[in-house]
C-alpha cells in the first residue's frame, strides 16, 4: 500500500483511541503515507501520529447549513479525490463517516461489521467483525485493523511522542504565569462535554484542598477549553488557598494542553478528552465516571484510579439528569487519596 485514508473526524478522545490502530496499520506498510479526515478543532491532534500528510477537514457545521452545504461539500469532495487510495479505513462507524469514505476513490474500503448505524456498514467493501468480549474502544479499533490483510501485530499501547513546538509553547505559557515546572504539580480538568459527566467546580476545589493538606509541596494547574473558563473560575473561587493554583483554562491549544499534562505528576478529571490525552501521554489519571462506562471508554493506561458511585441508575448514558445523584455520591476525600497514591507512586519511580 502506498496511500491510505483514515476517517475519524471527532472527538478528542475518539481520535486518541484510534492512534494505536492507525500506528499498527502504518507500521505494517512502512512505505505508506496517510491522509486523515478530521474536524478542524481536532486537527492539531494529528501532530502526534506519524506519517499523516494531509488533514482533510470535515466541517460538520457548514455541511449542516442550508446555504453553506454546497460549498463545504464540494470542497470536501475535491480534497477526497485529489489522489486515489489503496485503502480507506472508517474508524468512526457512523453513516456520515461511512459516506465520506465512500466519496473517496479507493480499491479497498474497510469498516466494522457492527456499526451503530446499520446502513453505514453497507458502504464498506470489507466488513470486519469484532470478536466477542472486546469492549474498550481502543481494543475494538485494534481488532478492526487486525482484520485487514497483512496486519497481525497490533498493540493497544501507544505513547504520544513529544512534539517540541507544543512543548515549547506549554513551557512558555507556564513561565508567563509564574509557574515553576521543576516542582511537582497536578493537572485538574474539571470540564466535560455532557452536564452529567461534569462534577461541580466546588468538588474539584475540595479535592485540591485535601491534596494540599497532605502534600504542601504540590502545586496545581487548571486546564480546559475556552468554553469552560467560568468553570475554572468557579474552582478558584472555592479554593481556600489560591496562591498554589494557576488557572490556564482556555489558554492552551490541543498540543500545548497535551504537553502540560505530560509534565504533570497526576491528573484529576471527569470522563473527557483531556483524560484520554493524559492516558496516552503516560500521566497517571484519577477520573470520575457517572453516566458512561469505563469498561468502554475509560482511561487506557496502567496508572489510573476510576471513581464511579454504586447506584442503580449509573452508566445510564444520559446527557441530562435532574437528580444528579452520581455527583453527590463520590467523596472528595476518596478522590484526593487515590490521586495522591498515584502521585506518590510516580515520584518513587526512577
Amino acid at each position: 500500500m502506498k496511500r491510505v485514508l483514515i476517517v475519524k473526524p471527532s472527538s478528542m478522545g475518539d481520535i486518541l483511541h484510534a492512534f494505536p490502530a492507525v500506528n499498527a496499520f502504518l507500521g505494517a506498510y512502512p512505505e505508506a503515507a496517510a491522509d486523515w479526515v478530521v474536524a478542524p478543532q481536532f486537527a492539531e491532534l494529528l501532530d502526534y501520529v506519524p506519517r499523516v500528510e494531509r488533514r482533510i477537514l470535515f466541517r460538520r457545521k457548514e455541511l449542516g447549513g442550508f446555504f453553506s452545504f454546497a460549498p463545504a461539500f464540494f470542497t470536501l469532495l475535491r480534497e477526497l479525490r485529489k489522489v486515489r487510495y489503496d485503502a480507506v479505513l472508517d474508524l468512526q462507524g457512523l453513516m456520515r463517516s461511512a459516506v465520506v469514505g465512500r466519496l473517496a476513490r479507493a480499491d479497498l474500503y474497510c469498516g466494522s461489521g457492527e456499526t451503530r448505524e446499520f446502513f453505514a456498514r453497507l458502504c464498506y467493501t470489507k466488513r470486519i467483525g469484532i470478536p466477542e468480549g472486546i469492549s474498550h474502544a481502543v481494543d475494538r479499533n485494534c481488532a478492526l485493523v487486525r482484520g485487514i490483510p497483512g496486519i497481525t501485530d497490533v498493540s493497544g499501547e501507544y505513547l504520544l511522542p513529544v512534539v517540541e513546538k507544543h512543548r515549547a509553547a506549554a513551557l512558555e505559557l507556564l513561565k508567563k504565569h509564574g509557574f515553576r515546572t521543576e516542582a511537582p504539580f497536578a493537572v485538574v480538568c474539571p470540564g466535560a462535554r455532557w452536564d452529567t459527566k461534569q462534577w461541580p467546580g466546588s468538588f474539584f476545589a475540595e479535592v485540591i484542598g485535601r491534596m494540599e493538606e497532605e502534600r504542601p509541596e504540590l502545586s496545581f494547574v487548571l486546564l480546559g477549553a475556552p468554553s469552560e473558563k467560568e468553570l475554572g473560575a468557579e474552582v478558584v473561587r472555592h479554593l481556600k488557598r489560591k496562591e498554589n493554583t494557576v488557572d490556564l483554562t482556555g489558554l492552551t491549544g490541543i498540543g500545548s494542553l497535551i504537553e502540560v499534562i505530560r509534565m504533570a505528576s497526576v491528573m484529576i478529571c471527569n470522563d473527557s478528552g483531556p483524560m484520554h490525552a493524559a492516558a496516552s501521554a503516560g500521566t497517571p489519571v484519577a477520573a470520575l465516571f457517572g453516566p458512561t462506562d469505563p469498561e468502554l471508554t475509560g482511561p487506557y493506561c496502567r496508572e489510573k484510579r476510576v471513581f464511579q458511585p454504586d447506584l442503580d441508575c449509573i452508566r445510564c448514558f444520559r446527557k441530562s439528569c435532574d437528580r444528579g445523584y452520581c455527583h453527590t455520591s463520590v467523596d472528595p476525600a476518596t478522590v484526593a487519596t487515590g490521586a495522591l497514591e498515584l502521585f506518590d507512586h510516580r515520584r518513587k519511580q526512577p
